[in-house]
């Protein structure tokens, strides 16, 4: 789905391209072109300047969402990664542990095998001093006397023997005791070898799903770095195709504005200061300058101690009103976005130069194209919110020749009039 999103971004984007180029594309037409004609294309470069807003807004919140997913990504590897070097690091010492137990059961084996061969030497030497003794195979104890030349030889012979094997006997018992020690140590050797052996298994076992984790993340990164590498992309274009916009929805201005100047000024400026254009209402949220990366190019006036919507409006000075909106709510054609507005021209100041005002986003108008008004005087408009706005407030513009200039402190004062 965001994938189809981004297809349909980027068709978009395309056909903005196009558009752009067909309003640009022929400069010899702006030349020729009336005013309604300069002011049908302002009104479809401003839609489209609102179409652009909204998708860049929507890639750019896409955007926003495929980077924090990623980073999520990002520290789950991470997390994958601590965990493999430390199932590494146990499995490190389990191989250590596993070859010190196989060592000791080398050992006791080694111990074991010396034990048995001590035991079947001390047997052997045994039956080797029995023979010396009795001199003959295997003679039975009456045997053994009837060789004898008397009985007390006898009786020396017979102690000797059971005194050699009580001997030997009791070092066997001793041999085989300690053998059986030492097959008991290394049957617990042993399983213990067994329980690390296991756990080696187990954390191995772990290690695997830990990096068949991480490398599912790794895939899942990829894909979103791919995602925020054309949404990106895609952001880029939009604000591109944006600022191509502006430029021509200030070239479209502009050629209104000298249409506008073109049209003749017969009265003259000659005001030290104009009127404040709320009486009411001397507080303002907004002033000429860059403002959210572009030029705002007028006042705002907004609330104050008194809310500003539905506040009179009076003319900033003496004039004739050339432009009125009062029908279209959000503005069509030079007053898209305005929404209810007007333009007075004010005549020429000392240095031949057209003054005019400019009054947008009224909630209604009272005055119509051709009407003469006294500054500080004629109710032209009430403060509202129409057109392009977030809140209420008078836009109020000051043009020199056409071109916007900074109203505050040159032209109006909350201070003065």
């Amino acid at each position: 789905m965001k994938v189809t999103r981004i297809i349909r971004r980027m068709a978009a984007l395309l056909m903005t391209v196009l558009l752009l180029f067909v309003v640009a594309g022929e400069p010899h037409t702006v030349k020729a072109a009336t005013r309604n004609e300069l002011e049908s294309q302002l009104s479809d470069l401003k839609q489209k300047e609102k179409e652009l807003k909204k998708e860049l807004a929507e890639a750019s919140s896409d955007l926003s969402a495929s980077q924090q997913r990623k980073n999520l990504l990002d520290s789950q590897i991470a997390n994958a990664e601590q965990q493999i070097g430390l199932l590494n690091s146990k499995i490190s010492t389990l191989d250590k542990q596993m070859a010190e137990a196989s060592a000791n059961i080398d050992t006791a084996q080694k111990n074991i095998e010396e034990k048995e061969t001590s035991i079947f030497d001390t047997k052997d030497k045994l039956n080797q001093r029995l023979r010396a003794i009795m001199k003959t195979g295997n003679q039975s104890s009456l045997q053994v006397l009837m060789n004898t030349e008397n009985y007390q030889d006898y009786l020396i012979k017979s102690k000797a023997v059971k005194l050699i094997a009580a001997h030997d006997q009791a070092a066997i018992d001793d041999l085989e005791k300690a053998l059986v020690e030492l097959q008991g140590q290394k049957k617990v050797l042993e399983d213990e070898r067994q329980k690390l052996q296991q756990q080696k298994a187990d954390i191995e076992s772990a290690r695997a799903e830990s990096t068949a984790k991480k490398y599912e993340l790794n895939e899942l990164c990829a894909d979103a770095q791919r995602e925020i590498n054309n949404l990106k992309n895609t952001v880029s274009g939009y604000n591109d195709q944006l600022e191509e916009t502006r430029k021509k929805i200030e070239k479209a201005n502009a050629a209104i504005a000298a249409l506008i100047q073109s049209s003749g000024s017969t009265g003259v400026y000659n005001q030290s200061m104009m009127y404040w254009p709320i009486p009411t209402v001397r507080a303002y949220s907004s002033v000429y300058g860059e403002r959210w990366g572009r030029l705002h190019k007028g006042l705002d006036i907004a609330n104050g101690p008194i809310p500003v919507y539905g506040e009179n409006i009076v003319a900033a000075a003496d004039g004739t009103v050339i432009a009125v909106n009062s029908t279209s709510w959000y503005g069509t054609g030079w007053s898209y976005g305005y929404g209810y507005c007007i333009i007075i021209d004010h005549g020429r100041d000392a240095r031949g130069r057209t003054i005019s005002t400019l009054y947008a986003h009224c909630s209604k108008v009272f005055v119509t194209k051709g009407q003469k008004v006294t500054g500080g005087k004629t109710v032209i408009a009430q403060a509202g919110k129409s057109g392009d706005v977030t809140g209420p407030h008078l836009h109020f513009e000051v043009r020199v020749n056409g071109t916007q200039v900074d109203p505050l402190g040159t032209y109006v004062s909350p201070k003065v009039n």
